[in-house]
């Protein structure tokens, strides 16, 4: 592991997040934006979207674009995870999280939280944000307050200053890593730009995944394409549906 990897992995112990600067080629990240806003365009996608017409979640983007395992599987992101969550902590899903011009603020939340009876003091997820176009303060990149992850809070106090909540800006091809209880939010888009990010957790084996809602499984052909290293990060069961696998019963 060398020296960058031991000081972004120290930056996200003591601040609950870091970034690591141009992890992939800016022209393919961009490439994959221009990907994702035709696929949040195609109407066969429309029941993978959550959101309204500024901000939108889609899932299941690890069965309909390759390019996004470069992204998962990236030796960096997965160093990082591996630290955290132990050697064995896999990719459950992959989100394509545009923000569209007049977007408002979303919600300061932490993620995952909801359903423990006691928040646990080891890291339940280790989150990324992959930066397909430039992350800026105008345009709404995405905000982390620095070392609320030692809250051990279900959700941030109705009364936090809105002052303590940094702005993560980075040039396209960059990555945003950040421990699932620190307090972020998706800031307002007050720009003339869409920002495009691609959202990929990494979960521990112990975290029960149906908790997520809109989460789609890996299909068993998009399995069989994989590389080793992507296979080892998809442990979980395959499927074509959420409800064949995530569903209570």
């Amino acid at each position: 592991m060398d020296d960058q990897i031991k000081e972004a992995i120290a930056h996200l112990d003591t601040y609950g997040y870091c970034l690591l600067e141009d992890r992939i080629p800016a022209a393919v990240a961009c490439d994959l934006a221009k990907r994702c806003l035709e696929v949040h365009a195609d109407p066969q996608y429309k029941s993978l979207i959550h959101g309204d017409q500024h901000y939108q979640t889609l899932f299941g983007m690890v069965n309909i674009d390759d390019r996004v395992w470069q992204c998962a599987s990236h030796p960096d992101t997965v160093a990082i995870a591996r630290h955290f969550l132990g050697p064995h902590c896999r990719v459950v899903e992959a989100c394509s999280k545009p923000t569209w011009p007049g977007a408002p603020a979303q919600a300061l939340h932490v993620d995952s939280a909801g359903n423990f009876n006691q928040v646990p003091d080891v890291p339940w997820m280790i989150n990324t944000i992959w930066m397909l176009t430039d992350f800026t303060v105008e345009n709404g990149a995405t905000g982390v307050v620095p070392m609320s992850h030692r809250s051990r809070c279900k959700r941030p106090p109705d009364n936090l200053d809105p002052s303590l909540i940094r702005p993560i800006t980075g040039r396209a091809g960059s990555v945003m890593l950040w421990h699932g209880g620190a307090f972020h939010v998706a800031r307002a888009n007050t720009s003339s730009q869409i920002r495009v990010g691609l959202n990929i957790a990494y979960y521990p084996r112990w975290f029960n995944n149906w908790v997520e809602g809109g989460h789609q499984p890996v299909w068993p052909e998009t399995y069989e394409r994989m590389p080793p290293q992507m296979k080892q990060l998809c442990t979980g069961k395959l499927g074509r549906s959420r409800a064949e696998l995530y569903e209570e019963r």
